[in-house]
């Protein structure tokens, strides 16, 4: 099970097949926001400083994720990629279904929650028992309905080991591309823990991914 205090997941980033980068998922503390239980995650991820002056990456995502049912709570992101950068702060009031980003409200279902926020939710759940429910994702101050593709009994090889895995792949409901025409699958171990093994992005300019390579409790 996630949550345990300090448990530090370390991952080597993979550019068009290229270690060009690390990252890592780290459980900081169990703290409380506005009476809510919750858990402090960190996800961090750099450039190695041989790529640093081809597309340097910075970035730094803060999550806190409820206790019970491990949706997001808040977040600030704090993205640095290339020219670009971005510093985002989102807050979810699950009893109002509201979410304020910045300075913008937006109407949230009972799943909504953030691309981070998912690489954690599906350990505390059955992935399969998502299947058919609504679930919908907040990027760049917009929501979208999304569906959930589920491959069982994957062998997936990274630098921790091999593990069995079932792969969740999130899709627009109505079948239209994410910006950029993004994608997403997050490969989690069939173990007790279901770390997220692999996780793949397609970006804009070719695939980002991550693959474990060392866990400490």
């Amino acid at each position: 099970m996630p949550g345990i205090i300090g448990e530090t997941l370390f991952y080597k980033a993979s550019f068009r097949g290229v270690h060009a980068a690390n990252a890592s998922l780290k459980v900081l503390e169990r703290t409380a926001i506005n009476q809510d239980s919750v858990y402090h995650i960190q996800f961090k991820a750099q450039t190695r400083s041989a790529f640093d002056y081809i597309f340097p990456i910075n970035d730094e995502i803060d999550l806190w994720v409820d206790t019970k049912t491990f949706l997001p709570i808040r977040i600030h992101e704090r993205i640095q990629e290339g020219k670009f950068k971005r510093s985002t702060k989102l807050f979810f009031n699950r009893n109002e279904n509201y979410a304020i980003i910045d300075n913008d409200t937006l109407p949230i279902g009972k799943y909504t929650q953030s691309p981070y926020s998912l690489f954690y939710f599906f350990r505390r759940y059955n992935i399969q028992d998502f299947k058919d429910k609504k679930l919908s994702l907040i990027q760049n101050k917009k929501i979208s309905q999304i569906n959930l593709k589920i491959r069982k009994n994957q062998i997936i090889n990274v630098p921790a080991g091999d593990y069995v895995c079932t792969v969740a792949s999130p899709v627009r409901g109505d079948n239209k591309s994410f910006k950029n025409k993004s994608e997403m699958d997050i490969m989690y171990s069939n173990n007790l823990e279901k770390y997220p093994v692999k996780i793949r992005l397609k970006l804009k300019y070719g695939y980002l991914v991550l693959e474990l390579n060392e866990i400490i409790n």
